[in-house]
């Protein structure tokens, strides 16, 4: 199987090691910034066991990759559309294109430019960031990813998928519900996020401290109900227990947009926060806690706020 990883940041960087430490045919489409350090250096992945090294051929442009079997995109959520027709080079006859964005509108977006004949759900969980090009931290030791085609949970190449990542250590679990799948993941990212982004600090400050928690609660809340009002399957007990998770989980864990305000880049808040604000608008849903956020976090959406 040949895999191309598109971005080498927290998640396609620790993808790309992890699978090529394996030995699997890796390669990695990047920015400028990322091919002369990677080139150099390789790709080193620092995680809680320790670290490691791999040599893996990295490229700017899809046609010196060529077609492949998995295509994984990672970017973030702003540079989605204008990529996706770029990827056509990537493309054989039964491509996966498998979109791993933050947020619930990374398969709509790349299968309007590609195709749903290419484009299937994907969701990732696993906390990792980019320290410098061709260095990557893990955060959390646990990582996996869920994908579903748009119409079957029959899938051959998904199958595919789920056995060369699982020789690898990445779990791959393959579901029947795409959306579903998405906003399982939404309405914890959204609410992790927000407050710890708001707070400036990883989940564990918003864990032992009863009004962070409220507040998480809250925005949790609101994601759920815009999902449901969006016709969203979410039972409440799935809900229930993905908002205990929250509260039990690794303290350590900073969500990628809360380390982006930190570092002063640029911010997914529309397509998180702000998502959940204008789902509400269209539904009729209340979302003040949920507006909130947005207003303390909106001055930031550039990168940081300017001083006057």
């Amino acid at each position: 199987m040949k895999v191309c990883i598109v971005g080498a940041g927290g998640v396609g960087g620790l993808l790309a090691a992890v699978l090529r430490r394996a030995g699997a045919d890796v390669s990695l489409l990047v920015t400028e910034r990322h091919v002369v350090p990677i080139r150099q250096k390789g790709l080193t992945l620092i995680g809680p066991d320790g670290q490691f090294n791999v040599q893996v051929q990295v490229e700017t442009e899809p046609r010196a990759i060529g077609a492949c079997d998995v295509v994984v995109v990672t970017v973030k959520m702003w540079a989605v559309e204008a990529l996706a027709p770029t990827l056509r080079p990537l493309l054989a006859k039964d491509t996966a294109v498998i979109p791993l964005q933050n947020g619930i509108d990374a398969p709509e977006v790349l299968a309007s430019a590609l195709g749903w004949e290419y484009v299937v759900y994907g969701s990732a969980s696993m906390n990792a960031a980019i320290e410098e090009p061709g260095v990557i931290r893990q955060r959390n030791p646990n990582y996996s990813i869920t994908v579903a085609e748009r119409h079957s949970r029959d899938s051959s190449r998904l199958a595919q998928v789920k056995a060369v990542f699982g020789a690898a250590g990445i779990a791959v679990e393959i579901g029947d519900d795409g959306p579903a799948l998405l906003w399982d993941k939404f309405i914890g990212l959204v609410s992790n996020s927000s407050l710890c982004a708001l707070l400036r600090s990883p989940m564990g400050v918003v864990q032992k401290d009863e009004d962070c928690w409220a507040l998480y609660s809250a925005v949790f809340n609101e994601v759920v109900a815009t999902g449901r009002a969006s016709g969203i399957s979410l039972p409440e007990e799935k809900a229930a227990a993905r908002l205990a998770r929250a509260r039990t989980g690794p303290p350590m864990v900073m969500p990628s947009m809360a380390v982006d305000l930190v570092a002063g880049n640029r911010l997914e808040l529309p397509w998180l926060c702000g998502r959940v604000r204008a789902l509400g608008k269209e539904h009729g849903v209340p979302t003040p806690a949920c507006d909130f956020i947005w207003t303390a976090l909106k001055p930031f959406l550039n990168g940081r706020a300017p001083a006057g």
